[in-house]
């Protein structure tokens, strides 16, 4: 009798849902072994405890975004700068950038596409201001025009988004080649 009710019962219980496309594409991947909790000692318990957390583990590790954010500006700056007609110089420029993005996110495994936008952000924020203060365009009087214009070309272009999406795939990728995978304790064979 219950054998007959253990067979029952999963019969009986709810199936979990179907993993969706980009769960299918991307699956779960683990936590990386060795490191500690990263919101370990954030006590705020407020409405915004996630927009706090963030702001949070961005103070904590500022390395990790301020300086791929400075690798981004001048890539970003280059680029603005190279001609159009010279496509390798910018296809370079535009790979350092993608480079600064990916690098946020691989040394940002607590939120790697919260470090990933936050370079974006910060290297924007550095070559408006870089493109601000060059000696011409302050003797001009069209500083205030050169960061403007900055700002909305990377705001324009999606750069930040991308940044994102950057960081987070050089996160999710760093743990999924952090994971154990099942059955490579057997020997291959020849």
């Amino acid at each position: 009798m219950a054998e007959s009710q253990e067979a029952e019962a999963p019969a009986d219980a709810p199936r979990p849902p179907r993993p969706g496309l980009l769960s299918s594409l991307f699956p779960p991947a683990p936590a990386l072994p060795g490191k500690p909790d990263p919101l370990a000692g954030f006590t705020y318990a407020g409405p915004l405890r996630s927009q706090a957390a963030w702001l949070w583990l961005l103070g904590r590790n500022p390395r990790a975004w301020l300086l791929p954010a400075v690798a981004w500006a001048a890539a970003q700056t280059l680029t603005m700068f190279t001609p159009a007609t010279f496509v390798i110089p910018r296809l370079t420029y535009g790979a350092a950038g993608v480079a600064a993005a990916l690098l946020a996110g691989w040394i940002g495994w607590q939120k790697p596409w919260l470090f990933g936008l936050a370079t974006a952000i910060a290297g924007t924020l550095i070559e408006a201001i870089f493109l601000a203060l060059v000696p011409g365009n302050l003797a001009k009087g069209t500083a205030m025009q050169w960061f403007s214009y900055a700002v909305v070309i990377q705001i324009a272009q999606l750069s930040w988004l991308y940044a994102a999406l950057m960081g987070w795939y050089a996160g999710y990728f760093r743990r999924r080649l952090a994971a154990p995978r099942a059955g490579a304790s057997k020997p291959r064979r020849r």
